[in-house]
């Protein structure tokens, strides 16, 4: 399946001032190095005055999605597209 990039756009959205929503998650997904995890493994965080935003602990990118952001993170299609347009 391809993804808008309206869709994509949304998505990435969701990966910024996230911990709120990781902490109440059971896996996450890092859009830069493709990998699944559980939440309770992140241990960065990047501080903001409003929410913070969490850093994937495989490859210190800010770019970790929750599962319950409603988002396909369990589609490796979907991360790919991410990836591709956000990193490549």
């Amino acid at each position: 399946m391809n993804y808008t990039n309206d869709f994509l756009d949304y998505a990435h959205d969701s990966s910024f001032k996230n911990r709120i929503t990781l902490a109440s998650s059971n896996s996450c997904a890092c859009f830069y190095c493709l990998q699944t995890f559980s939440p309770s493994v992140i241990e960065e965080w990047i501080e903001d005055k409003d929410a913070d935003t969490a850093v994937c602990p495989f490859c210190g990118i800010d770019s970790v999605i929750s599962e319950k952001s409603g988002l396909p993170i369990s589609d490796s299609n979907f991360l790919k597209q991410m990836q591709e347009r956000y990193f490549n």
